[in-house]
């Protein structure tokens, strides 16, 4: 055989050796809440809110680096406003999240799924502007430096509410924290969320003491009310206390809770409307009701507590889409027996 040949022979050996290119990841992008509502905001200009994430779903593992976005506020087939993102304006809106990918439902996906990069998106626009939809594009870079191309349209509509609720608890109260367009929660489920506890005549949160105690706090162990008449769906009544009235300390978290968001003692109601109430923060032992009970409007269910992460005795009510506050949609809503439609944080009101 001749050297060339040898030499062809080898070049030809090496070549088959060499692995083929990595296929291209496939793409995705899904919203979180699956459903986005605009609300309106209590400001002096009339303004209508409203905040997603926008999760990077692959189909295998895989590292993205932010390069551009663009951005179309729709009203039907008409683009309202246009916007593009250079790196510089895209990378500030992302972060990785901490959740194990799942459906939106919660349930495992049938095929291997990963998010290697989630968007936070925060719309204030005014309240007569006709948004009815997004249409997003999305260029992200990997590790190989290949350009990936993504888009999606994600609707946007005002909530109308079914359920006439009331605030589950009566007198003087509260806003401690709102939702996420308000600087509070900014959970799936809890983004119009709302913190309160309630005051005493004098509109104070305090008894007399330092605040250590739970019982420093007036509205510790009011009576909490079902916000609607429903059926209990899930009861969580066993979490102790935090021990301290100001502190929330993570050793009183829940086990499946280490990094905080825990609700301790619980109450979700299905109001039989594809809206369920969630009552927060309970005193252990407090609670009345058990699943599959019926409840009516106004009866009490349980006491107001401290359990969970949180760092005073309060109240944490938010309407879900869904029995599982992980996996459900935040849904807007407001109250019968309070004058104010609007509840953002520091809110006194007075619930009827």
């Amino acid at each position: 055989m001749s050297i060339l040949a040898c030499v062809l022979l080898l070049g030809l050996g090496g070549a088959a050796a060499n692995p083929a290119p990595a296929a291209m990841a496939e793409l995705t992008l899904q919203p979180f809440p699956s459903h986005v509502y605009k609300a309106e905001d209590r400001s002096h200009e009339p303004t209508a809110s409203w905040i997603f994430s926008l999760t990077v779903q692959s189909t295998q593992p895989i590292q993205l680096a932010p390069e551009s976005m663009a951005i179309d506020l729709m009203h039907g087939r008409q683009v309202l406003r246009h916007s593009t993102y250079n790196r510089e304006g895209f990378e500030p809106l992302t972060y990785t999240s901490a959740l194990s990918p799942t459906l939106p439902d919660g349930a495992p996906s049938p095929s291997p799924l990963y998010w290697p990069l989630s968007i936070r998106l925060r719309y204030v626009e005014p309240a007569t502007l006709p948004v009815d939809a997004m249409h997003i594009l999305v260029k992200l870079k990997d590790a190989q430096g290949r350009t990936h191309t993504v888009h999606q349209d994600v609707a946007i509509s005002t909530y109308q509410q079914k359920a006439q609720l009331i605030f589950p608890f009566r007198g003087k109260g509260i806003v401690l924290q709102a939702g996420a367009m308000n600087g509070g929660h900014r959970d799936r489920s809890g983004q119009y969320a709302l913190d309160s506890t309630v005051l005493d005549e004098g509109w104070s949160p305090l008894k007399p003491g330092d605040g250590k105690h739970n019982a420093d706090y007036y509205g510790y162990g009011h009576d909490l009310l079902a916000p609607a008449d429903g059926t209990v769906v899930r009861v969580r009544n066993d979490r102790p206390d935090q021990p301290v009235g100001d502190t929330s300390d993570p050793a009183y978290y829940a086990p499946e809770f280490p990094r905080g968001g825990d609700p301790g003692n619980n109450i979700v109601i299905d109001h039989g409307n594809g809206e369920f109430s969630m009552i927060a923060h309970l005193q252990p032992g407090s609670i009345r009701v058990t699943p599959g009970q019926r409840v009516a409007q106004g009866q009490v269910i349980g006491k107001l507590g401290h359990s969970g992460d949180t760092d005073t005795p309060h109240v944490h009510y938010q309407l879900q889409s869904g029995p599982d506050f992980r996996y459900a949609d935040a849904l807007p809503c407001h109250f019968d027996n309070i004058a104010q439609k609007i509840l953002d944080r520091g809110t006194y009101f007075e619930a009827k």
